[in-house]
């Protein structure tokens, strides 16, 4: 006798068809992000919202995370092209802390992440964890930002991440002023001010 789920009932039709399917293949059904891409927009400012709603805020900082890991999939010039003025690889660090490893309860609460996906990024915040400070002080070296190794490692697990959460199709683009004042030994850079955006690969 098939035992029905009442909750898949409310999913959209893949994801209810994977379900049939295993229920009667007699195979476990490990649910990806599917519901997802219908409550979340990457492409939405969700900036512009009230962020004093809880999954405004959510639904925010998980949009920085995916800005971030799509950062970190780039290759060396890119990633400084949108890092701008700084230490790349400390910002782009700081960015995941910021958005991953303070935020994850929030965006588990929401349904953005899933156990297993929370699981890929604990495993690179994990990473990033093991080499921080004084242990590993060539990984925060923006010189060796395209030949470390480790930097590769980051690379392909950004990758794998956004591929789990199906936001692999995703591109940034930005926008910068910058500001600068004369001095004594020329032109001197004061305020940079970047806001990026993603889109959807070969969008106009």
């Amino acid at each position: 006798m098939v035992s029905w789920d009442s909750e898949a009932l409310r999913r959209p039709a893949t994801a209810y068809a994977q379900t049939l399917a295993a229920i009667f293949s007699g195979r476990p059904y490990h649910p990806r992000n599917d519901n997802l891409m219908i409550q979340f927009d990457p492409t939405y400012n969700y900036g512009d919202s009230d962020l004093i709603n809880d999954k405004n805020l959510a639904y925010w900082k998980f949009g920085e995370l995916i800005k971030t890991l799509v950062t970190m999939t780039c290759n060396a010039d890119k990633q400084i092209e949108i890092m701008g003025a700084g230490i790349v690889t400390d910002d782009m660090a700081e960015d995941f802390y910021s958005y991953y490893t303070l935020s994850f309860k929030e965006l588990l609460d929401c349904g953005l992440l899933t156990e297993i996906s929370n699981q890929k990024l604990k495993e690179l915040n994990d990473f990033f964890d093991d080499r921080n400070g004084s242990k590993d002080p060539d990984f925060w070296d923006d010189l060796q930002l395209a030949t470390n190794k480790d930097w590769q490692i980051v690379r392909a697990k950004a990758s794998e991440i956004l591929t789990m959460l199906n936001m692999d199709n995703l591109e940034l683009e930005f926008d910068r002023t910058e500001k600068y004042e004369t001095t004594a030994q020329g032109q001197k850079l004061i305020m940079q001010t970047t806001k990026s955006r993603l889109r959807r690969k070969n969008s106009c």
